[in-house]
C-alpha cells in the first residue's frame, strides 16, 4: 500500500473513532436530565433555602429559608402564574422550623421544629432556645381559616432527641431521619397502623454508616429519594440517590445524575428532595451554581451580577430534576 493511501485509512478511522466518541458523549448527555432553577428571586432568593412542598392542587407551597441560627417555614401562593412573595407561615416562627411536608390528601403537614414539648411555656434565654432542646417532629391541620396549632407528634415518631425532615406517604405512613449519639444518620419508618403510629424501625439499606439522611417517599411507596454524603469514596457532599421497592422489598440506592453535577469545582451539595405533583419531578436544595465562562463581556458581567444579586451566590437554592427516566 503506497503511502498516501496508508494516511488516508489512518484518517478515515481517527474520523470515524472521533465520530463514535462524539455520538456516546450526545448519547449520556441526552440520558442525563438538565436542572432548572425553580422561582428565581422569589422561592430561590439569597437566603439559604430548602426544596417546597406542594399543596396537592398546586395552589401553595411551603419551604424552609434559614440564616446561621435559625430556620422559618415560609408560605407562598401560585396567582397567574407567578408565586407571591413569601411570607412566614402562621404556625412558624416563634421557634426555629424547618422541613414542611404536606400529606398526599392535603389534609395536615409534618414539620421539624426544635421547639420545646410544651412550647407555650417554653421561654427563650439571651435571644438562644432552651437548654437542653431537641429536634422532633410536630403536625399542623389545615383548616378552613388556615392552620391549627401545632401538635408534637407521639413518641413512636420521636423516638430521640434528634428526628429530622418527614415524609408521608399515603397510607400515612412517616419516612424520618435519625441521627444517633454517635453522630450516625439513617432513615426510619413509622408505620401509620389502626390510627396509630407505630414504633420507628430503620429502613435496610439505610445501616448508619452512610450517612443518609433526607427522605421523600412517592405516595404509594415505590420509591424513595434520599440524600447520603458516604456513598461515594473520597466525596464528602451529599448527594441524592434513588431506591426502588417491589413487593414490600426496598432494593439498592443508586446516585441520580444530572447535567453537571460535576464541575471542575466539585459536586455540589445536593439535599432536600421533595416530589412534585407530577410524580417523578423532584425538587431540591443545592449549592450548585451556573458555570461562568471567561474572559466576559460587559453586558455578561451585569447579567451575571443580577442573577447574583437574585439568588446566584452560592448559598442554597432550589432546583428541579426530572426522574421520568429513571422510574
Amino acid at each position: 500500500m503506497k503511502m498516501r493511501d496508508t494516511v488516508r485509512a489512518l484518517a478515515l478511522v481517527v474520523v470515524a473513532a472521533t465520530a463514535a466518541c462524539a455520538g456516546a458523549q450526545e448519547k449520556e448527555s441526552a440520558a442525563v436530565p438538565q436542572v432548572e432553577i425553580f422561582a428565581p428571586g422569589v422561592i430561590s432568593g439569597p437566603g439559604n433555602d430548602g426544596s417546597p412542598t406542594f399543596s396537592p392542587d398546586g395552589s401553595t407551597l411551603l419551604f424552609t429559608r434559614s440564616a446561621t441560627h435559625w430556620t422559618v417555614i415560609l408560605e407562598s401562593h401560585l396567582a397567574h402564574g407567578t408565586w407571591s412573595a413569601p411570607k412566614v407561615a402562621a404556625f412558624s416562627g416563634a421557634w426555629p422550623d424547618s422541613s414542611p411536608a404536606w400529606s398526599p390528601d392535603g389534609k395536615y403537614v409534618v414539620f421539624q421544629s426544635t421547639r420545646p414539648k410544651d412550647a407555650a411555656s417554653g421561654s427563650a434565654t439571651n435571644g438562644s432556645p432552651p437548654v437542653g432542646v431537641v429536634s422532633n417532629l410536630w403536625r399542623v391541620d389545615r383548616t378552613a381559616s388556615g392552620w391549627s396549632a401545632p401538635v408534637r407528634l407521639p413518641d413512636a415518631v420521636n423516638i430521640s432527641g434528634s428526628i429530622w425532615k418527614p415524609s408521608i406517604a399515603a397510607s400515612g405512613n412517616l419516612y424520618i431521619t435519625v441521627i444517633g449519639p454517635d453522630a450516625a444518620k439513617s432513615i426510619y419508618m413509622s408505620e401509620f397502623k389502626n390510627g396509630e403510629y407505630q414504633s420507628a424501625k430503620q429502613l435496610p439499606f439505610s445501616d448508619g454508616a452512610k450517612l443518609d439522611v433526607d427522605p421523600e417517599v412517592a405516595p404509594d411507596e415505590s420509591f424513595l429519594v434520599f440524600s447520603s454524603g458516604g456513598r461515594i469514596e473520597g466525596d464528602p457532599h451529599e448527594r441524592l440517590y434513588l431506591v426502588k421497592r417491589q413487593a414490600g422489598v426496598w432494593g439498592a440506592p443508586t446516585l441520580i445524575r444530572y447535567q453537571d453535577d460535576v464541575t471542575k469545582y466539585g459536586p455540589s451539595t445536593d439535599n432536600e428532595p421533595k416530589l412534585g405533583r407530577d410524580g417523578y419531578t423532584i425538587y431540591f436544595s443545592s449549592d450548585r451554581t451556573p458555570v461562568t465562562h471567561f474572559p466576559r463581556t460587559h453586558a455578561q458581567a451585569e447579567a451575571d451580577l443580577e442573577r447574583l444579586n437574585l439568588w446566584d451566590n452560592s448559598n442554597s437554592n432550589v432546583w428541579s430534576v426530572s426522574l421520568k427516566g429513571l422510574l
